[in-house]
C-alpha cells in the first residue's frame, strides 16, 4: 500500500500507517490513533474527528462528515461499509462488519461507555436507521443481516436515583445480544440482559424486557410473543414471478429518473438510454435456465445472480448501483464490496446544481 503522510487540512497524529490508493480525508478531520490503516478507496468526510488506539478501515468504507468515533482499545469497520453523518461514538471497542449501513446521528454512549466492558460490535450487511441510541456500559453484540429501525434504543445499564438499591430496587447491569436477522422496529426500546432471537420481529414502540426465542414476532409493553414466524421460501416458479415483478418495477423508476427505458424487441430485454445518450442493454434470462438479469453498457456487463446465494459477477456502473439499490430496498441483498445509491431524479438533481 501507498503511505502518504500529509493530507491539507487534517490533523492526523499516528505511531504508524498504512495508506491505500484513493483514499481522501475532508478538511477539518482529526485522527489519533497509535496504528491508522486505511485501505483503499476509503472516504473520511470533512470535520470527522476519529480516535482510537487502532482504526483500521475496509476498502471503500466511508465515514460522514461530523462523525466522532473515541474508541479506546480499536474501532474497524469492514468492506463497504458507511457510517452516516453526524456520528457520536464513545466505548472501549467498535467493531462493524462489511456491507453495513448506519443512519444519520448515530449515537454510542448515552451514559458509563468508558468501562471495562463497553464494547459494541455490528455484524456485516446490516442497516440501522437514523437516530439510533446504544448504551454499552455492558457488551452490546448486534448479529448479520440486522434491520434497526428509527429512534430505536438499547441500554445495558439501568437506574433511577429515586430507587436505591439500599431501599429493595435493583440496578441493571447486563450486556444485550441482537442475533441474525432481526427487525426492531421504529422507537423500540431493549432493556439490560436481553436476547432478541434470530429472525425475530419486535414491533414498533415495544418495550423488550426480557428475552425472546427466534422466529417470532413481539409487540407490546413489555413486548410478549404474538405468534411464530413461519415463512414459505419461494419455488422456482414463484421466485422467477417475484424477479419480473421486481425488475419492471425497477424499470418504472428509471423512467421517472429521467433515463429512456424501450422493449429491445424480445421479451424480457430491454434497452436505457441516459440523459448524455449512454446506452445499456437489461436483459432478463428466460424460464428454463437460471435466474440472471444482466446490465450491458460499454464499460462492461455485470451479472445479478437471483439464485442462492444472491451474487454479482462483474463490477457495476450507475444503473447496476441503481439496481442494485433497488433489490436492497425490496430484500434482495446483493453482496459487493461497496455501497450503492441509487440515481438521483432528474427533477432532483436539476436543483443540485
Amino acid at each position: 500500500m501507498e503511505e502518504i503522510r500529509v493530507f491539507d487540512g487534517v490533523d492526523v497524529r499516528v505511531g504508524r500507517q498504512r495508506i491505500g490508493a484513493g483514499v481522501r480525508i475532508g478538511a477539518g478531520s482529526v485522527i489519533v490513533a497509535d496504528e491508522l490503516v486505511l485501505r483503499d478507496g476509503v472516504v473520511i468526510e470533512a470535520g470527522c474527528d476519529l480516535r482510537a488506539a487502532r482504526i483500521e478501515l475496509a476498502e471503500e468504507v466511508q465515514v460522514g462528515a461530523g462523525c466522532r468515533v473515541l474508541a479506546a482499545d480499536g474501532f474497524t469497520a469492514g468492506a463497504g461499509t458507511r457510517l452516516d453523518a453526524a456520528a457520536d461514538v464513545v466505548c472501549r471497542k467498535l467493531t462493524v462488519g462489511a456491507g453495513t449501513y448506519i443512519g444519520l446521528r448515530w449515537q454510542v454512549g448515552a451514559g458509563a461507555s468508558m468501562e471495562e466492558h463497553s464494547t459494541v460490535t455490528v455484524g456485516d450487511g446490516c442497516q440501522l436507521a437514523p437516530d439510533v441510541t446504544l448504551n454499552p456500559t455492558e457488551p452490546i453484540t448486534i448479529g448479520n443481516n440486522v434491520g434497526i429501525s428509527p429512534q430505536v434504543t438499547i441500554f445495558t445499564h439501568g437506574y433511577h436515583s429515586g430507587h436505591a438499591v439500599r431501599e429493595g430496587h435493583q440496578a441493571a447491569f447486563a450486556g444485550v445480544r441482537v442475533e441474525d436477522a432481526v427487525w426492531l422496529g421504529f422507537r423500540c426500546t431493549v432493556l439490560p440482559g436481553v436476547t432478541v432471537g434470530a429472525g425475530t420481529v419486535v414491533a414498533a414502540t415495544a418495550t423488550v424486557t426480557a428475552s425472546l426465542p427466534p422466529g417470532v414476532l413481539a409487540a407490546g409493553v413489555p413486548a410478549k410473543v404474538k405468534r411464530r414466524l413461519e415463512p414459505q421460501a419461494l419455488d422456482a416458479a414463484a421466485r422467477r414471478t417475484a424477479v419480473e415483478d421486481l425488475v419492471n418495477r425497477w424499470l418504472h423508476r428509471l423512467a421517472y429518473k429521467g433515463l429512456h427505458v424501450t422493449p429491445a424487441g424480445t421479451k424480457g430485454a430491454w434497452q436505457v438510454r441516459d440523459k448524455d445518450g449512454q446506452q445499456r442493454h437489461i436483459r432478463l434470462t428466460p424460464a428454463g435456465g437460471p435466474l440472471h438479469v444482466t446490465v450491458e453498457g460499454r464499460a462492461g456487463t455485470a451479472v445479478f445472480d437471483f439464485g442462492e446465494p444472491l451474487s454479482i459477477v462483474g463490477d457495476l456502473d450507475a444503473v447496476g448501483h441503481d439496481l442494485r439499490d433497488f433489490c436492497r430496498r425490496a430484500t434482495w441483498s446483493f453482496p459487493y464490496p461497496v455501497n450503492s445509491t441509487g440515481i438521483v431524479p432528474h427533477r432532483f438533481a436539476r436543483l443540485l446544481t
